[in-house]
């Protein structure tokens, strides 16, 4: 068993690491992104982790992959303005109806469209209780993972999640996709500028009587990310990691949660069955990545290094 490196809260290669993460960050946003509240946040959060104490700089490491998720997720607002790719608009639509079209009072129509003419409250609840639980349930479940000491288990949830995220980001670039809710609402009409829209899931902040989708959406980054879907990919991943804590109440509320969040996908007209498919294979790939990493199937040096100290007594 490897010793535990001593905490040096400023030691030179931190100090280095520091100022060189600081000067990429604060370029990238300052000249190219733009600076919001949230970015300053996340900086200073980033810095407080990795210069507070020995376990604020585990916690930061474990979430690492994450916040390097969102540094890419808050650079898509800018997508629009670099992408060389065309938006795809009607022929996301006309692919959907091909392969998962059927015959629905004389017309073929996609799962979308039939949803949009059987409405239900109880699907709206249903849609709306756990469609937002993409984002808590990681976050809770990696804090779950940091405070019962499972440090490695923590970076490589978070490092699945980011690699996930990676060919998600890469789908995102190379096909520009317009949601179901934009074709329904503009037809094959490009308006670039577009802000996002809570489509169907507007329904659930009526029942609640506060616009909770309504103003997340309203701070959304890329209208035309719809292809890949990674909503369905995240609690897939999620459930993965959880069955290794054998925890029976995390697998079936994460389980429960990665069914209820593919159906709210579709029923709110935010995503077609052909992305929420691509998003779970998204989601299988950054797995088996992430899984070769850690069996070693092949060597990631720096994967090790990272393992070593926030947890010396895991490396053989």
């Amino acid at each position: 068993m490897s010793p535990s490196p001593e905490f040096n809260r400023f030691g030179k290669n931190w100090i280095i690491a520091g100022v060189l993460f600081s000067l990429i960050y604060w370029l990238w946003f300052t000249l190219i992104v733009g600076i919001d509240p949230p970015t300053i946040g996340v900086y200073f959060a980033i810095m407080l982790f990795f210069f507070g104490t020995r376990k604020s700089r585990i916690l930061g490491i474990g979430f690492f992959p994450f916040f390097t998720y969102i540094f890419c997720y808050n650079s898509l607002k800018v997508l629009h303005d670099y992408n060389i790719f065309k938006i795809r608009i009607e022929e996301l639509y006309n692919i959907e109806l091909a392969l998962f079209g059927f015959s629905y009072n004389g017309s073929i129509v996609t799962l979308c469209e039939y949803f949009n003419q059987n409405l239900s409250t109880f699907c709206d609840i249903i849609a709306g209780s756990f469609y937002i639980t993409w984002a808590p349930f990681p976050i809770l479940f990696g804090l779950f993972l940091f405070f019962k000491g499972k440090y490695k288990l923590l970076f490589d949830f978070w490092l699945c999640f980011l690699m996930a995220n990676i060919l998600g980001f890469i789908g995102y670039i190379v096909y520009p996709a317009a949601p179901p809710w934009y074709y329904f609402e503009y037809g094959n009409q490009l308006i670039v500028d577009l802000q996002s829209n809570a489509a169907g899931l507007t329904r659930f902040d009526d029942l609640i009587g506060y616009p909770l989708y309504s103003n997340m959406y309203a701070q959304g980054t890329n209208t035309f990310g719809a292809m890949p879907s990674m909503h369905a990919a995240f609690p897939l991943i999620l459930t993965f990691y959880a069955s290794k804590t054998k925890n029976k109440w995390l697998i079936g509320l994460f389980g429960i949660s990665l069914f209820a969040i593919w159906f709210a996908a579709i029923y709110s007209n935010h995503h077609y069955i052909i992305d929420v498919v691509v998003g779970i294979i998204c989601a299988i790939i950054g797995i088996i990545i992430t899984e070769s990493i850690v069996n070693r199937k092949f060597v990631v040096s720096w994967y090790w290094h990272v393992i070593d100290y926030i947890m010396p007594e895991t490396k053989n």
